[in-house]
């Protein structure tokens, strides 16, 4: 870790390596015994100084160090995109999945939605841009007039067909 430090500001300051040792080296004070190691000073006016450090650190062996080897367990919250999906519902026409399968539209970039220039933007792109993100979860009617550049064909279903409230 040490030599990849050094060559690391080495390269960073453009030096060679033994500048790097003699600028920066230093000897570390540990419970009464000295170390051989790195570090970088930054006096401030009115304030401590900033003192960067590396080395010092005793590599004995503990006998009587805890093991902590337990797998932690974590609540995973799903992402947004995964709540799109569980969904089952195409965000352009409302269709559910009961009626088609859902596809998932992707573009490279948000830039992108801004090509639409001078004339009426779709409405996916719409929807898109007014969300910030660069999927759309879609039926397969819809993704597929998204992909061939067919405007939009089905209205939106009314939330009362879809079962929702």
């Amino acid at each position: 870790m040490e030599q990849s430090l050094t060559k690391t500001l080495a390269s960073k300051h453009k030096i060679s390596v033994s500048k790097v040792y003699k600028k920066y080296k230093a000897e570390i004070d540990v419970e009464g015994k000295k170390y051989k190691g790195l570090q970088v000073t930054v006096s401030r006016e009115g304030k401590k100084p900033l003192v960067a450090t590396w080395g010092g650190i005793p590599l004995t062996w503990d006998v009587t160090a805890p093991i902590e080897d337990e797998m932690k367990q974590y609540a995973w919250k799903r992402s947004e995109l995964e709540r799109r999906l569980l969904a089952q519902t195409c965000e352009q026409c409302g269709a559910t999945r009961m009626t088609t399968k859902i596809e998932v539209h992707h573009i490279r970039a948000l830039k992108d939605l801004n090509k639409y220039t001078g004339r009426e933007k779709p409405q996916w792109v719409q929807i898109m841009a007014a969300r910030r993100r660069k999927t759309l979860v879609l039926c397969h009617t819809c993704h597929m007039d998204i992909q061939h550049g067919r405007p939009h064909r089905r209205n939106k279903v009314s939330r009362s067909r879809t079962g929702e409230t």
